[in-house]
């Protein structure tokens, strides 16, 4: 039983799921809106299939149980009378005998006993009944189907959930009977009872229909038929990545385009915008006032290049749509929520207008971490960053929940991955990469990284103020451990180059590449490609607020920078200098070959007689002691006495000697 339930849920959800773009191997990333700014505002989302065929038809009355045959409970079958039980029982036995005609009978039998003795399996025979009308009692199926749910409303028992059941099998002979229209309405019924087995019916009577022309002309002479299959041309989107016949989805919006009807014009403009067809998307998109028609006409706008207008529109669907609708449907894909998409996408029109800090402030709407971290780390100021945390609403907390809890490590977080911890932390790391130590640790204050913290600004503080230069050294080194060991912790970037939110496992400027499109809507975001998406003010500051190192991984080309600053400041022939050039190059050895040579180069001119070791690779720790003993005999008096004493006892044996050498020469040069 349990195979059989996985079966089918895996069945349903390759049926539902749109083909999408994926990488070989690694996790699922959040989508980002930033990185590729021309299809964000080029694309709409598709709706979720399975989401919108539960709402074509208004909430149903009656109370009916959806029941998945692979999920019958195990007492389903027993509890009736003793009369009722002994009919039925002999019915079923008979129909799976194969001898219709006594089982008929037994089942009507039990819809002749008196109402108080069959509660159990009235329904049951009903159902059986319409199963069983064969040749010659075909009129009687739909009937009887009909009489499965009149009993349920008079409260006879449904355990097994065929009142909802009913709906589909009329449908089914409506399907035989070459009544698309009619199907897909009994079917739709039964999707808003909860069964997914209709919405799969629906999706799969949805393609056959818009497959074949004279089925679908038909069809779509009935104004519910026109909505749900412009409802499906809407939310399967990117079936031209797949579909059998070319060019399918395009005939089938023409065929809706020909036959228009008022409702559902909103989602036939939305599927027209998706393929390309604009002047279909143009034209469909005013005759509903609807947060998607409204989002059709901000794309419309955007490709006009009036951006006012589309803020407008943009601003008009995102408060039509409610925070708890989820587009994402039956996959196992990240939340696709309207709602948080669109603010993102006001977010980057904000952007485009040079208003950064509201800008900010919608991306915290948008609940996309990856784009708040941008904005937050490159665009913001300091002071602008530390208001928008000071200000940040509580309810973003709980609001942005499932979007945080589909990150890379939310497992591995726990408390710590909420919206607010993660602004500021990445707030804290920022302040102290600028040199802002006091103002950094007040955001590192309660956090596991507050001590290592604590501990990094007193050795630089120590480095900054020690007049002793091998003192200075020793704290410079400190230092350079710190960053090294504690380097993402500390002074990581959340975005690039760093990518601390993903711990620096990934780079995820390698994943963020244009996603296909369709040629036409291709052609939609290479045009908005060739507009200013990123404004000379948006890249000044992403400039001056860059880390001071653009390598991945940054902190280590500043551990090493910390570690070659304290061999400068010992003797070139000492152990400790020979030992930190060592270090500088094993800190950074892979994102800066060149510096690791430039960095052997001086070892073997300067400190290779010290230490022998395995440079840049393995290297001791640094004496300081001996480093400061020999910095000692250098700089004391009697050495430099020693030093000027043997220069002049030097000049006075050179003297004779080139007096010598003089009066040699001058006798040569004399005629013999």
């Amino acid at each position: 039983m349990r195979c059989r339930s996985l079966f089918v849920s895996l069945v349903v959800l390759m049926l539902h799921a749109p083909v999408r773009q994926a990488h070989a191997c690694g996790p699922d990333f959040p989508p980002e809106l930033l990185s590729d700014r021309a299809g964000t505002l080029a694309d709409l989302p598709d709706g979720a299939f399975s989401l919108e065929v539960t709402r074509l038809l208004p909430k149903p009355a009656d109370t009916f149980q959806s029941v998945p045959y692979y999920e019958e409970p195990e007492d389903a079958r027993t509890g009736g009378g003793a009369r009722e039980t002994a009919l039925y029982s002999a019915g079923a036995k008979a129909f799976h005998a194969g001898d219709w005609e006594t089982a008929r009978a037994r089942f009507l039998a039990v819809l002749e006993l008196p109402g108080e003795e069959r509660r159990r399996f009235s329904t049951f025979a009903a159902f059986m009944l319409a199963r069983t009308s064969g040749a010659g009692l075909e009129h009687e199926a739909r009937p009887r189907f009909a009489e499965v749910r009149e009993l349920a409303r008079q409260g006879f028992d449904d355990p097994l959930g065929l009142a909802v059941a009913s709906l589909g099998e009329e449908a089914r002979l409506l399907l035989q009977q070459g009544d698309d229209a009619g199907a897909l309405r009994l079917y739709a019924e039964q999707a808003a009872h909860g069964s997914g087995g209709a919405i799969t019916s629906l999706l799969l009577v949805a393609r056959a229909v818009s497959r074949d022309e004279a089925r679908l002309r038909e069809a779509l002479k009935d104004p519910f038929a026109w909505r749900l299959m412009a409802t499906f041309a809407w939310t399967r989107g990117q079936e031209w990545m797949w579909e059998e016949a070319p060019g399918g989805l395009k005939r089938l919006l023409d065929a809706l385009a020909a036959t228009p009807h008022q409702e559902g014009a909103d989602r036939l403009a939305a599927a027209a915008w998706r393929v390309g067809r604009f002047d279909v998307a143009e034209r469909f998109a005013g005759q509903e006032q609807t947060p998607l028609a409204a989002w059709v006409k901000a794309k419309l706008a955007m490709r006009r290049g009036d951006l006012t207008s589309a803020e407008q529109h943009l601003a008009e669907a995102a408060a039509g749509h409610p925070l708890t609708e989820d587009w994402t449907g039956d996959s196992y894909w990240s939340p696709r929520r309207p709602r948080t998409r669109l603010e993102g996408e006001r977010a980057l029109l904000s952007l485009l207008r040079g208003d950064f800090v509201q800008s900010a402030q919608r991306m915290l709407e948008s609940c996309s971490w990856p784009d708040v971290a941008y904005v937050a780390e490159r665009v913001l100021t300091e002071d602008e960053l530390q208001r928008l945390v000071a200000a940040l609403p509580p309810e973003l907390e709980a609001r942005c929940g499932p979007e945080l809890e589909d990150l890379w490590d939310d497992d591995t977080r726990g408390e710590r991955n909420r919206l607010g911890w993660r602004l500021r932390q990445l707030l804290a790391r920022r302040l102290l990469r600028m040199g802002e130590h006091a103002r950094a640790l007040e955001y590192f204050r309660g956090t596991p990284y507050e001590e290592p913290a604590r501990r990094y600004v007193e050795v630089l503080e120590r480095a900054r103020t020690t007049r002793d230069a091998v003192d200075r050294a020793h704290a410079l080194y400190d230092a350079a451990l710190l960053t090294r060991r504690m380097g993402m912790e500390l002074l990581g970037t959340e975005a690039a180059p760093d990518w601390a939110q993903v711990d620096g496992n990934y780079d995820l400027g390698s994943y963020a590449g244009p996603h296909e499109l369709p040629p036409d809507r291709a052609a939609v975001r290479d045009d908005m490609a060739r507009r200013t998406l990123v404004t000379e003010a948006e890249q000044q500051r992403r400039t001056a607020h860059a880390p001071p190192n653009p390598l991945r991984f940054h902190y280590r080309a500043t551990a090493a920078d910390l570690a070659e600053e304290a061999a400068g400041l010992l003797p070139p022939r000492s152990q400790a200098y020979a030992v930190l050039l060592c270090h500088a190059a094993r800190f950074n050895a892979h994102t800066e070959p060149e510096r690791v040579q430039r960095l052997f180069r001086t070892y073997v001119k300067n400190g290779a007689a010290a230490v022998s070791m395995h440079f840049g690779q393995e290297c001791p720790e640094p004496d300081f002691e001996r480093a400061r003993a020999m910095q000692q005999q250098l700089s004391s008096p009697w050495n430099g006495m020693r030093r000027r004493t043997l220069a002049t006892l030097g000049g006075g044996l050179l003297l004779p000697v080139a007096l010598g050498a003089v009066l040699f020469l001058r006798r040569k040069r004399k005629p013999a």
